[in-house]
């Protein structure tokens, strides 16, 4: 297992671990190990996660938080 540099590295991995998610989803937990990068990520779901951990990481609102996410969903899908 890796080294991750913060806690919000770890909250990620934990999610994309997750079995249920990546059957449904496909990609590679190991392609992203930081938030950093799963924010880089061109698969919207994983960018999806990153953005969540990382809006709660700066003290964002749930309204703002839920905009930023929203917007950025009604871009992708």
């Amino acid at each position: 297992m890796a080294k991750y540099l913060t806690n919000s590295d770890r909250v990620l991995q934990s999610v994309l671990q997750n079995e249920k998610l990546a059957e449904e989803y496909p990609f590679n937990p190991s392609d992203y190990e930081t938030v950093d990068e799963a924010l880089q990520s061109d698969n919207y779901l994983v960018c999806t996660i990153a953005k969540i951990i990382e809006g709660k990481n700066e003290d964002k609102t749930d309204k703002q938080l839920y905009n930023e996410i929203n917007n950025y969903l009604n871009g992708k899908i």
